[in-house]
């Protein structure tokens, strides 16, 4: 959407700029909401904005209409008798001699309409859904924005100062570092003191919790308390809060589990039994069951998970490449570029070297191959199994969803692999780095300096981070600075809480000589996080748990009713007709096209109950695919060779 005023703006604006100003007194609340939301555009720009987007909007509905128009008078017809109205005449030669234009008009109408509201509820409805955004961004970023300002104010860096260095890091502390920038705005810009700026913060901000924290803050530079030790309180009060907010939603996945389960495993499953009996009856019909197998599920299924991912707490987003400092560095010269060309080319020569280096750091980027494979696969079995028109359509599907099933596997089975390994690496680095920092503390408060408390850890630390640890070292050999090399350190590993981390680090280090406060203080930010991660994991597992039972049950049911009761029912027409009774109703009955279908629901249950699982365990639709292969797998081997 528009964030900033554009051409299209000012063109909206000179057009119904003077009917807009008449109305100015009307927008005190958008403007409000556009501040809140950091929208830069003034209230009548953006209206201007939303007009001329409706515009546009019901122009194309208009010329949607019309083709829609066409289409239903000239290719489907109107009916003799649209309307069961009698006019008395001549008003009935009238209308049915000119009533596809009346009609035509009237879906015209109507579709232009529909078009124009929506973009105009598009723009109404925008400020909104950025301000609930920013809203959960802040609450999540806060007890680390804080502690971050603990651990400065802990150096004695005054409080203007902390405000514009917290201003500095938006990539890390996101929309609070935005808050920051806004109060620092206002002093440098418009003059205000720090007091007012901190009491308009108050009035923008769209995060209650920001804005009890700023109060508190407005109360201590009054009566001239310890900010410090404000800091440090309200670092762990919202901490503890984050912890609640998070409890709270465990509950909602709780009740979101129980409503998935009714809705999208039993419900379908009792249509499924339902409408087979219908079907053995011959009441029924396979239209309704084709709904419920290929509808209902696929359908359902993937926007129940999209409305969890929804209404889930944002998450931390992709981790930022800090910039090493430039100071202390040797002016350039021609023996420096020399020196830089080269390790420009000994990194690319490294990557050629290791073609999955940037596969493992995005992984999204094994699609390029995979994608090609998968497709490629399934126009084989398309070559293989060619569709001849006289053939039942049904039957030609069953023939080549072996080779669809394949190659969904064959194009997300080696995303999974790079995921999960990503991810192992992100959680073992979560797990280890506050210990590591809590070894450097201890070494440096028993006096040891930090290259030799380094040195000491790269010599006797045995777990997997000791590599890294020893790069650092060698870093510090090679006279790189303290704040650097763990710059370098963040950047190799690039995990959002590691980044963060060492932002606190480095930027504690520059105002104050106690290192060991600072990195007693980095090593509980990072234990907080990983506590959080986990407690929230362990729960969620949970609901995975549960929705890998709803799936056994699933495809139990359905197994027994491919192999039991289609199986009986055959039998008992084949002994029908044997014996010359008439039973057909029981003679309609297509085991293998029943075991088919079942085989389809069975898969795409998996498939789409796995999404919902990644959601509900670990929040994430690329983490719920490793479930939807293993539910897939699962479903596919059983029909294929138990069946």
């Amino acid at each position: 959407m528009i964030k900033e005023a554009n051409i299209f703006s000012y063109f909206g604006y000179k057009i119904f700029g003077e009917s807009i100003r008449k109305n100015a007194s009307k927008y005190y609340e958008l403007e409000k909401s556009l501040m809140q939301a950091m929208i830069s555009m003034p209230p009548e720009m953006y209206i201007a904005t939303a007009r001329m987007v409706s515009l546009v909007f019901a122009i194309s509905g208009a010329i949607i209409g019309l083709f829609l128009s066409v289409m239903v008078i000239y290719f489907v017809g109107l009916p003799k008798t649209l309307f069961p109205i009698s006019f008395p005449e001549p008003f009935y030669s009238f209308w049915m001699s000119y009533r596809h234009f009346f009609i035509g008009g009237a879906i015209c109408a109507v579709i232009t309409l529909i078009l124009y509201f929506i973009g105009h509820f598009m723009f109404i409805l925008y400020p909104s859904t950025v301000i609930s955004d920013r809203k959960s961004k802040i609450d999540k970023a806060l007890p680390h924005a804080i502690t971050y300002m603990y651990s400065l104010s802990l150096g004695g860096m005054d409080l203007i100062q902390i405000f514009k260095s917290l201003a500095g890091y938006p990539e890390v502390y996101s929309e609070v570092s935005k808050e920051a920038a806004r109060i620092i705005r206002d002093m440098d810009l418009l003059g205000k003191d720090l007091r007012t700026a901190l009491s308009d913060a108050v009035e923008l901000s769209p995060s209650e919790n920001f804005k009890e924290f700023l109060h508190g803050l407005i109360t201590i530079i009054d009566s001239g308390g310890d900010i410090t030790k404000y800091f440090e309180n309200r670092g762990e009060f919202y901490l503890e809060r984050s912890r609640q907010d998070q409890k709270n939603f465990l509950e909602f996945l709780g009740l979101m589990a129980e409503s998935y389960i009714t809705a999208f495993v039993a419900g379908p499953l009792f249509l499924i039994i339902i409408q087979t009996v219908m079907i053995v009856m011959g009441q029924g019909s396979g239209t309704s069951l084709y709904a419920v197998i290929y509808g209902v599920i696929p359908i359902g299924s993937f926007f129940f998970a999209m409305i969890i991912k929804l209404l889930a707490p944002t998450g931390t987003g992709k981790p930022p490449e800090l910039k090493v400092s430039e100071k202390g560095r040797r002016p350039e010269n021609e023996h420096s570029k020399f020196i830089e060309g080269k390790i420009k080319s000994w990194g690319r020569r490294k990557t050629i070297y290791n073609p999955l280096k940037p596969i493992k750091r995005n992984p999204f980027y094994v699609f390029v191959l995979s994608i090609p494979l998968g497709i490629g696969f399934f126009v084989y079995g398309l070559i293989r199994n060619p569709y001849v028109p006289s053939m039942d359509t049904m039957r030609w599907i069953f023939m080549i969803d072996d080779y669809l099933f394949i190659s969904f596997f064959i194009v997300f089975a080696p995303f999974v692999i790079f995921h999960e390994a990503g991810k192992k690496k992100i959680n073992r680095t979560l797990r280890l780095t506050p210990i590591f920092l809590s070894k450097l503390a201890s070494a440096n408060e028993s006096g040891m300096s930090i290259y030799r408390a380094i040195t000491m850890i790269a010599r006797t630390d045995t777990t997997p981070l000791k590599k890294e640890i020893i790069k650092i070292k060698s870093d510090l050999d090679w006279g790189i600075s303290l704040n650097n090399a763990l710059i370098r350190f963040a950047n190799r590993l690039r995990v959002f809480e590691l980044s963060r981390t060492i932002t606190l680090l480095n930027e504690a280090l520059k105002s104050t000589g106690n290192v060991t406060e600072v990195l007693m203080i980095s090593a509980k930010d990072t234990s907080n996080a990983e506590l959080l991660r986990r407690e929230r994991l362990s729960n969620m597992f949970m609901y995975v748990i549960i929705i890998y039972i709803a799936f056994f049950v699933f495809i139990g049911i359905v197994y027994i009713i491919s192999t039991t009761f289609l199986s009986t029912l055959a039998e008992s027409a084949q002994e029908a007709a044997e014996s010359g009774a008439s039973i057909s109703m029981l003679q309609t009955i297509d085991t293998e096209t029943y075991n088919n279908i079942f085989m389809h629901a069975a898969v795409f249950q998996g498939i789409f109950a796995g999404l919902v699982a990644g959601v509900m365990g670990e929040g994430s639709l690329s983490s719920g695919i490793k479930h939807s292969l293993l539910m897939l797998t699962m479903a596919y081997i059983l029909f294929n060779v138990f069946i």
